[in-house]
């Protein structure tokens, strides 16, 4: 024995279906119910009260609710390489983690932030949507994101499949098919206007 102590551990197999108590997101995930409401409750802006009757400290409900839901941007070594996809994760028992920061002196400054997170632009709203970091202007205004930009016509992706079909991929999880290249490649480009379409604001 190594002196540790094992908390818990999950193993699915192969050919394994997932126990009762775990739920599938449409991305693959593997979470129980609870979990998954709780970011649902985060992203919404309702975070469930502690279960003690005393109000929450707005400084500790704002910083759990960051807790709760944390979206990491890609991360890049110094000299630019990838070392990471843009990722969802989250820090158990957010709330108690918070009151325990804020007496620890820990409070966030909106004049020292450098990178800020917003969800897809026009995409479906989800507790696992990696969305998009965006970075103030010189003046200090954080831009709306730019959906043209965001869904760049130059990083789709078509390849065949098991020598028939066609496949058009795009960096922002859509993929599109088609029975020849150019007409998987159009059904991709189709989507990606109408998601540019759906993010501009109506005039």
């Amino acid at each position: 024995m190594s002196g540790k102590e094992i908390i818990g551990s999950v193993d699915f197999g192969i050919n394994e279906t997932s126990p009762p108590e775990y739920i599938q997101t449409e991305s693959g995930q593997l979470v129980t119910p609870e979990f998954l409401a709780l970011l649902q409750q985060t992203l919404s802006g309702k975070l469930a009260e502690p279960d003690h009757d005393d109000e929450l400290d707005p400084q500790v409900r704002a910083l759990a609710e960051e807790l709760s839901v944390i979206h990491l941007p890609e991360w890049t070594s110094p000299v630019g390489r990838k070392l990471a996809e843009p990722t969802v994760t989250s820090i158990k028992q957010a709330t108690r983690v918070a009151e325990y920061l804020i007496k620890r002196g820990v409070r966030v400054h909106p004049a020292l932030e450098e990178i800020r997170w917003v969800p897809t632009p026009a995409g479906a709203p989800g507790a696992f949507d990696t969305g998009a970091h965006i970075t103030p202007d010189d003046e200090g205004n954080w831009p709306t994101p730019d959906a043209e930009e965001f869904y760049d016509f130059d990083e789709i992706s078509v390849k065949q499949v098991e020598g028939s079909a066609w496949y058009a991929t795009h960096p922002r999880g859509i993929a599109c098919e088609g029975k020849t290249k150019s007409e998987a490649y159009a059904a991709m480009v189709a989507e990606l206007r109408r998601r540019i379409d759906d993010a501009e604001p109506p005039r």
